[in-house]
């Protein structure tokens, strides 16, 4: 359809193919060639594009004479959407206010909570890979398994994991999907809300690294997800919701203005 309307009414540059009466002039092929390409690379891609056009205008033409639907319609009601959705859109990024508190988040939350039911298994947790014959083992296993994540403690576990090059991770605060720490820790399970509620520390090993795990907290499927999980997404709701309210209330200002004004009047009683 691009291409077909590439065919320009009043152009008199020269016809380069013609479709009953529809034509494709030269100035159609400006600019289709780019800088550096080869002579022979140009014409084949000038004549794909007439061959292209003429194909797809064969196809229009045919659907002009055979389909009776007359689309001035679909396309001014097309139209007419599309600038009042611009016209919200501006009013909107003028009137929007973005900043959500905290507060606002956790009401909603506590309003809401049955919306937020976990697909998945989340846990709070900390871990480490450490190679078997590692001299820090003891010292990051007694770490992991026993600390109470305090800000020193979590330090000295980052900084021994970066001085002797551990995979670990250490954000203790942070919920996880529970198939996350089972990518980085082989931990295998077929029960995994059983394996949960009965393992707080898991100590793992093979051929040639020694795993480290503490989980902290967790929360498995169809419970209610952690807070922190879905502020992002509770933004996003309420600031939907004030975009909601700011198009409503200039649909019902624009309404009364015009109606006060007199531009509105309305021939029909539909009342029964």
């Amino acid at each position: 359809m691009l291409l077909a309307a590439c065919a320009s009414q009043g152009d008199d540059s020269p016809v380069v193919a013609r479709v009953a009466d529809r034509e494709l002039h030269q100035s159609a092929l400006v600019g289709l060639v780019g800088d550096g390409i080869s002579g022979d690379d140009s014409i084949r891609i000038v004549n794909n594009y007439i061959e292209q056009w003429i194909r797809q205008t064969v196809i229009l033409v045919k659907a002009e004479k055979n389909i009776e639907d007359d689309f001035q319609r679909e396309l001014q009601e097309y139209k007419d959407n599309l600038t009042v959705y611009s016209y919200e859109r501006q009013i909107v990024d003028q009137l929007l206010d973005t900043a959500v508190s905290d507060s606002q988040i956790e009401e909603y939350y506590d309003a809401h909570r049955e919306d937020f039911h976990l697909k998945n298994s989340v846990v709070r947790a900390v871990y480490v890979a450490i190679p078997r014959k590692s001299p820090v083992v003891r010292r990051m296993k007694a770490l992991v398994e026993r600390a109470q994540f305090d800000d020193e403690q979590l330090v000295e576990m980052e900084r021994m994991a970066a001085q002797h090059g551990l995979h670990g991770y250490f954000e203790s605060a942070t919920w996880i999907p529970f198939h996350t720490l089972q990518a980085a820790i082989p931990i295998t399970t077929y029960n995994e809300n059983l394996f949960l509620r009965q393992h707080r520390s898991v100590t793992l090993q093979d051929d040639s690294l020694c795993y480290v795990a503490r989980i902290l907290d967790y929360k498995v499927s169809d419970q209610v997800a952690p807070l922190d999980l879905q502020r992002d997404n509770i933004r996003a709701i309420l600031l939907n919701h004030r975009k909601i309210e700011i198009i409503d209330s200039l649909h019902a200002h624009l309404l009364r203005e015009a109606e006060e004004g007199d531009e509105v009047e309305r021939y029909t009683d539909n009342k029964r």
